[in-house]
């Protein structure tokens, strides 16, 4: 057993020292940040503070309703004009950054004719100007009716088998499992990527055969899993930790952030399934390394293989026209894609109980046998200098 430990605190250190470690560890929260400080650089530049004009032909509407609109200092400046001429003469000297011009018989003719000059006013002034216009329209209905009229309709979806809420004010509790399912892939994959390189590399320079004089190969393998498995937690705490302060400083400054909340249950699957599928690509990766004779020729089988743990990935658009279609439920109990189906789903709804169970049974089962025949495969082609691991041979070692 203390060799077992000897060799997992052997490859955490190894591999938390490494330059390509460290460097995928900060890289994702400083990309994601650098990512973030760029969008909204760029919206920042895009936004217009203009006023924006009008041309009433009928008088129907008045500017004084502007006032009158919820949080009216934060909203663009509406101004009235007598004719498309003087509209046109502000445009063109940019004291404005657009204008709209109604229809003679409005509103029972809704054909508004839109003037600018190169970019078209952004989302939020044509809601803002479209308050406006609805505040002129209900002026003559009583006050909480014109209230409740001009605050909109919003829609919520509840799901009455977890009692989740959706709607567009909590979007970003809908793109958070996104992001979190990713993370965790990388993180699965980058560690069970390097005991791939470690267990060929070992077999292909004959350092395996030394190492094997002072310790099992169980314990060799089982200590340089856990020790990998260590250095995984650790990048994914550091990421939880950076996506934690960077939502905390961005947060006063980015409404939509301020919806989000902490998913528990989330995160309550996400590591109940994460343990056993960094189990199973453990032992996928030690397998290959010891069949292979070559890193190279088990890089080239491995990204094969990844493939098949990302389809859910692939599989994007299915999951978003419906997240319950029979592929989504196949994937969901196929052992190498159900961490990662079941992620992605749970950012579009709710996974039946009866899956998360059956899902994680099947994928428990899949590692475990995978983990016993990856040590009889690479007891079988640890001493095989040279010489791959056929398919036959690797059956012989599995039934012998």
């Amino acid at each position: 057993m203390r060799n077992l430990w000897l060799v997992a605190r052997y490859e955490f250190r190894r591999m938390v020292l490494r330059r390509g470690y460290l460097l995928g560890t900060l890289a994702v929260p400083l990309g994601l940040s650098l990512l973030g400080g760029l969008v909204a650089a760029v919206a920042i530049s895009q936004e217009n503070n203009l006023p924006v004009g009008y041309v009433d032909p009928t008088g129907l509407l008045d500017p004084a309703k502007q006032a009158t609109l919820p949080d009216p200092e934060d909203r663009v400046e509406i101004r009235t004009y007598p004719d498309e001429a003087s509209a046109r003469a502000d445009l063109e000297a940019e004291r404005i950054q657009a204008f709209f011009v109604l229809p003679p018989d409005y509103p029972a003719n809704l054909a508004t004719d839109l003037y600018f000059l190169e970019d078209p006013p952004r989302n939020a002034v044509w809601r803002e100007f479209d308050d406006f216009v609805r505040a002129n329209l209900i002026a003559g209905l009583p006050a909480d009716v014109q209230t409740r009229l001009l605050e909109g309709s919003e829609v919520v979806v509840e799901d009455l088998v977890s009692g989740r809420t959706f709607s567009s004010n909590e979007i970003i509790n809908f793109v958070m499992p996104f992001f979190a399912a990713i993370l965790f892939m990388i993180a699965t994959m980058s560690a069970a990527g390097y005991l791939l390189r470690v267990v060929a590399d070992e077999k292909e320079n004959r350092t395996m055969e030394i190492m094997i004089t002072s310790l099992s190969p169980t314990q060799l393998i089982a200590g340089k899993a856990l020790g990998l498995l260590a250095a995984a937690l650790g990048q994914l705490a550091f990421y939880i930790l950076a996506a934690v302060a960077i939502i905390g400083l961005a947060a006063p400054r980015v409404p939509i952030l301020q919806a989000l909340t902490v998913p528990w249950d989330y995160l309550g699957i996400a590591a109940l399934f994460f343990f056993p599928t960094y189990a199973l690509v453990a032992a996928v990766m030690i397998a290959i390394g010891g069949v292979v004779t070559e890193f190279q020729q088990g890089q080239q089988i491995a990204g094969l293989l990844n493939l098949v743990f990302l389809l859910p990935i692939l599989l994007i658009g299915s999951l978003f026209q419906n997240p319950g279609n029979p592929i989504m439920i196949f994937l969901t109990l196929f052992p190498p894609t159900s961490f990662m189906s079941i992620m992605l789903r749970w950012g579009l709804g709710t996974v039946p109980t009866w899956q998360i169970i059956a899902g994680w049974l099947l994928l428990a089962a899949t590692a475990i046998f995978m983990i016993w025949a990856a040590a009889r495969i690479f007891r079988a082609g640890m001493l095989r200098y040279g010489q791959p691991l056929n398919v036959r041979g690797a059956l012989e070692a599995l039934r012998s």
